[in-house]
């Protein structure tokens, strides 16, 4: 799935800054929304922008501040991936952490869906690779970044990033995720690569 579907998503977020505000589009669009709901979700968003009726709360703040700086992050997201560095992922997903309302999950989501680095620890896998944390009440404290001075961010983007390398990194969190999901929803999704295509609702 990984291999068939994320390189795809790469090529399109590395394009332009208007292709990477659909790609945080996306990432803001999953946050606590059955998967099932992205494409149309997704479609609206290309339609209507901020005025969608899916954008509330942190949502709003976070996809204007994409919107109005959406040329900058583009800008230095490229820097960051041309630059090859051995710690690309760090300095990338701190970039992602700037955006309002996203946390290391989703930022670690941006990183998976622009360059094919880090991953998204969401709820699926906290409850899959964390089974002593209490899933249900969200992110566990030590990876929140709410409030965190830089270096406090710095060092928890280096536990977070840790971690999912150590779970299977980036590609094999993408294929658990979407073969779970499958299994958990298989009238929606027969396969799992019927999930990793809703991906592409990005911009189909």
């Amino acid at each position: 799935m990984y291999n068939l579907h994320n390189p795809k998503v790469r090529k399109y977020a590395q394009t332009s800054p208007k292709h990477l505000e659909w790609v945080l589009a996306f990432v803001f669009s999953t946050i606590r929304v059955q998967t099932s709901r992205l494409p149309i979700m997704m479609k609206e968003y290309r339609k209507r922008g901020l005025n969608s009726s899916w954008i509330w709360g942190n949502k709003v703040a976070g996809l204007n501040y994409v919107r109005k700086n959406r040329t900058d992050l583009y800008t230095r997201m490229m820097q960051i991936i041309r630059s090859n560095k051995k710690d690309m992922e760090l300095d990338l997903i701190l970039l992602f952490l700037e955006v309002p309302g996203l946390g290391l999950p989703k930022a670690g989501f941006a990183c998976q869906l622009v360059a094919g680095k880090v991953g998204c620890m969401d709820v699926h896998n906290i409850r899959k690779f964390l089974p002593d944390v209490d899933a249900s009440v969200g992110t566990p404290t030590y990876f929140q970044t709410s409030g965190n001075p830089d270096y406090i961010k710095r060092k928890k983007a280096i536990a977070y990033i840790k971690l999912c390398k150590d779970v299977g990194g980036c590609k094999f969190l993408w294929n658990v995720w979407c073969t779970d999901r499958s299994v958990d929803y298989p009238k929606h999704f027969p396969t799992p690569f019927s999930v990793s295509a809703v991906h592409e609702s990005i911009w189909k």
